[in-house]
């Protein structure tokens, strides 16, 4: 008995210890099932790391096993080496002549290897920062945003050109033939391309006239006949573009329609840049083809030449258009019947600058979008741009606030064009709200420029906004027994008399005693106005004429001022 009930305890120890076994290795298999599916379905092993093809360049003969083609970086370097020395057979060898026929390899590679160098040459910064120094390709240094982070590559894209208007791709790619090791190929795609490519940017007619001299390289990869002719390119399209802008003024100057006068003033400052940038853009295309750094720097310019000109006809028109609403300067729009005009000349400078802004952005967009100056040429500080963003917004912080500013005046129209305000205790007017400053005319002559963010911040009085009727005060400071009955009928009836288009309602003349201390009685009158800018004007006659009336009335009767022995200031 003692042996069955110590042995039958036994029994669910062991099981247990079996349950757990089996469990475990279930959760091994399971786990390694789950590797080999989440291996199988990942990017980098999605596709292969080559593209396999039966054969490759059979038509060539073998390459020189010292050929380096494991790499893109060291296909491009090899490729650029041998087509600085001429040598294009080799050079054929990274090119993927499986579209052509292998009797035909052998004499067309070397033709197309040359045709390729020379487009490479002319219109290509080529990206070295991409062709990875790595036989897969991967870029181990890529943002982990990249589409490519971690993965082996088969193709690199160096560059679209332009090829009819159709982006033509220029690519390498990483081909394998059977039995073979994988190699990096300019693609076949690309190889079917060059031929075009070649008629669209290769050597001019004028250029294979030129002297083998000329056509040798000067230096930071520059031919010499580049550094001859761009200088004689640049002072031609400057001297042309100074000849249409001359002629454009003359025709403006002799023209006798007001519209057409308009028309060719605007039309004065763009078409002389358009000319000059035209002249510059054919030279260098038609002419004489730039090498690809010059170009690099050249189709940019060109393309915001087109850009700036656009904007500043637009700009130049609605400027026009500004001008014949104001004929004669903010002061013509401070009149009280000038209302409507001061509304429309705001709203125009408000969509002037709107205009410029979204034009700058624009245009600044399809430069970068179609010089891709950020890749090629090579501004790897831009490469952040989330910093880039942070760094110029913290630094035109107070520029961008002024142009904002300048429309939020523009909106709501706080103060248009020749509005009339009291700002910082001087009478002023409106000449002109610009995208970071206002300028502002004292009634003296002078100028205060107030950049627009402190103009909005301070509170100012606007004696143009809807009613324009004021009543201008006049304090006088009369003795205690001063007649103010006789000073008030005089000024009521002098008012009443006056003829003058600019007084205001005559029944809102009033005089009234508003304080009075230990030197007199303050006497308060009350000149209604219609236009405060000749407001004070009358208020200064009016004064004059109540000071020599309280004189009169000083000299036969009652005292009118205030009459006080000096203060004693006590014994010294």
């Amino acid at each position: 008995m003692s042996r069955r009930s110590s042995s039958r305890p036994a029994a669910p120890a062991a099981l247990m210890l079996r349950a757990r076994a089996a469990f475990g290795a279930a959760r091994a298999l399971l786990t390694a099932l789950l590797f080999i599916l989440a291996t199988a379905l990942s990017p980098a092993s999605a596709q292969e790391a080559f593209f396999e093809v039966p054969s490759l360049n059979a038509g060539l003969p073998a390459p020189s096993p010292w050929l380096d083609r494991a790499t893109p970086r060291s296909s491009m370097e090899a490729f650029q080496h041998h087509g600085r020395r001429g040598e294009w057979d080799v050079a054929a060898q990274m090119l993927d002549l499986s579209g052509l026929a292998e009797e035909d390899q052998a004499a067309r590679g070397p033709e197309i290897a040359q045709q390729l160098y020379t487009v490479l040459d002319r219109k290509v910064v080529i990206p070295w920062n991409d062709l990875i120094d790595r036989p897969d390709g991967m870029d181990e240094m890529a943002s982990t945003n990249s589409a490519v982070a971690g993965m082996a590559r088969r193709s690199v894209l160096l560059d679209l050109l332009d090829m009819n208007g159709i982006d033509a791709p220029l690519r390498l790619n990483r081909l394998k033939a059977e039995g073979a090791d994988p190699v990096w190929l300019f693609s076949q795609q690309t190889v079917q391309n060059v031929g075009l490519l070649y008629d669209m940017y290769g050597p001019t007619r004028f250029e294979r006239w030129l002297p083998d001299p000329l056509l040798t390289e000067a230096f930071w990869g520059l031919h010499v006949w580049e550094v001859v002719f761009l200088p004689i390119l640049l002072v031609v399209g400057f001297l042309a573009s100074k000849w249409t802008h001359d002629l454009v003024r003359w025709r403006a100057r002799v023209a006798r329609k007001r519209w057409r006068r308009l028309a060719l003033n605007a039309l004065c400052w763009p078409a002389s840049l358009v000319v000059g940038v035209t002249i510059v853009g054919f030279g260098t295309r038609n002419v004489l083809v730039v090498s690809g750094s010059i170009d690099a720097l050249l189709e940019p310019g060109i393309f915001i030449g087109y850009a700036v000109a656009l904007v500043m006809f637009v700009v130049s028109v609605l400027d026009r258009i500004l001008d014949r609403l104001v004929p004669s300067g903010p002061e013509a729009l401070s009149d009280p019947a000038n209302a409507a005009t001061r509304n429309m000349a705001t709203t125009v400078t408000a969509v002037r600058r709107i205009f410029l802004v979204v034009a700058v952005l624009l245009a600044t967009g399809l430069v970068l979008a179609q010089a891709n100056l950020f890749r090629t040429l090579g501004l790897s500080l831009l490469a952040s741009a989330g910093a880039l963003t942070l760094v110029l917004g913290f630094a035109a912080r107070q520029v961008l606030g002024n142009i904002m500013a300048s429309l939020q005046i523009a909106m709501n129209r706080s103060a248009r064009i020749g509005d009339q305000l009291i700002f910082r205790g001087e009478f002023v007017t409106v000449e002109y709200i610009h995208f970071t400053f206002v300028q502002l005319r004292i009634w003296t002559g002078n100028r205060l420029v107030v950049p627009v963010s402190d103009f909005v911040s301070e509170p100012f009085q606007n004696w143009s906004i809807e009613e324009r009727d004021m009543i201008r005060v006049i304090d006088l400071v009369l003795h205690h027994e001063a007649d103010v009955s006789a000073m008030r009928n005089f000024f009521i009836s002098t008012v009443q008399e006056d003829d003058d288009e600019h007084i205001g309602p005559k029944e809102s003349a009033a005089v009234r005693v508003v304080s009075q201390d230990a030197f007199g009685t303050v006497v308060r009158f009350e000149l209604p106005s219609l236009n405060p800018s000749t407001g004070w004007d009358f208020e200064c006659v009016y004064r004059e004429r109540l000071l020599a009336h309280a004189h009169e009335i000083g000299t036969q009767a009652r005292p009118a001022f205030p009459d006080h022995p000096p203060l004693d200031d006590g014994p010294s």
